[in-house]
């Protein structure tokens, strides 16, 4: 699946996310109105199978990605069909009930529940499978200047860079929210035991903004779950992301601000 991705995800990302929404758009109609419900399931077992080996193969425990539980889910109602329940073909096309079905076909009944049954074991075989992700063990915190905890400077040293915050506030708090001023990126500034450290908030896996979870100490992905250690040097410590988050030049200043840039 990484060409399909590579070729046209990574691509055209925005004709890309603009088609997916259509389709499952189209999809959910179709479902609703009992409209050609096995083909409009079997689509969307298909989108969430991709889902699922993309953006949520790196989460774990494998049950926090829903995308095979909805994978499951499609692939019953693709096999299985609505069945005229829970549809909105009746309102719409005024369609009576429909009649009682004639003898059930044991074999076909056997072979939907044997398909059933493998593509359920494929799914689960693949979400128990070991994910790739670096280790946050491995990457230790470097000395270098954008990435190193800050210290303050001599008194009466000239600010420089964008003042973010109060150093009192960032002691009160733990963390400032501020908005990078290289790039326009919200970013987070830490404080952890050896000073201050500032990285760019957007998360590296789908570019949602990540927030600081101050009882966990580690800044943490609302969209997929993904967690980032701001002592660390904000290695990544639970997939789906595979990198850390860049880092930002931050200093604590003799006037009482936090400057980064």
């Amino acid at each position: 699946i990484g060409f399909f991705v590579q070729a046209f995800g990574l691509a055209t990302p925005q004709l890309t996310g603009i088609v997916v929404i259509a389709a499952e758009l189209a999809i959910g109609i179709l479902v609703t109105a009992g409209v050609a419900t096995r083909w409009a399931a079997a689509a969307g077992a298909l989108i969430n199978f991709a889902f699922f080996l993309t953006a949520s193969w790196s989460v774990q425990p494998y049950f926090l990605g829903s995308d095979s539980i909805y994978t499951v889910a499609w692939i019953t109602l693709a096999l299985a069909g609505d069945q005229g329940i829970l549809t909105a073909r009746p309102l719409l096309f005024g369609d009576a009930a429909r009649p009682p079905e004639g003898p059930v076909d044991m074999q076909r009944r056997r072979l939907l529940v044997q398909l059933g049954g493998a593509a359920v074991a494929v799914v689960w075989v693949l979400s128990i499978l070991p994910r790739t992700r670096p280790s946050s063990v491995a990457t230790q915190p470097t000395a270098t200047p954008s990435g190193a905890p800050t210290t303050s400077p001599a008194a009466g040293a000239t600010p420089t860079g964008t003042r973010i915050g109060a150093v009192s506030d960032l002691q009160s708090h733990g963390f400032l929210n501020f908005t990078n001023p290289q790039n326009g990126d919200p970013a987070v500034a830490v404080l952890v035991p050896d000073g201050v450290v500032a990285f760019d908030a957007v998360c590296t896996h789908a570019g949602c903004p990540v927030n600081y979870d101050t009882s966990q100490k580690l800044l943490v992905c609302p969209c997929h779950h993904a967690t980032f250690d701001p002592a660390n040097s904000a290695a990544v410590v639970n997939g789906p992301a595979l990198t850390p988050l860049p880092p930002i030049r931050v200093a604590e200043a003799s006037d009482g601000g936090v400057y980064a840039g």
